[in-house]
């Protein structure tokens, strides 16, 4: 039986990335919902989580495959 930590599968940051990008995506809906009900704090709070998440896809995508 393998395991992770054993080499078996290598992680790939672009995979990584796209996952983080879908994370974008649905943050970016949820804040733009808020925001036409007016909703200001958790609009605000979804545009951070929205920077976050792209700037983490950003980073992901440019790290190498180990």
């Amino acid at each position: 039986m393998m395991f992770l930590h054993e080499g078996a599968t290598t992680l790939q940051p672009w995979l990584v990335a796209l996952f983080f990008l879908v994370l974008t995506l649905l943050a970016a809906s949820t804040m733009f919902s808020m925001a036409k009900q007016r909703k200001m704090g958790l609009a605000g709070f979804m545009f951070v989580c929205v920077v976050v998440l792209g700037f983490t896809a950003y980073i992901t995508s440019t790290v190498p495959a180990a």
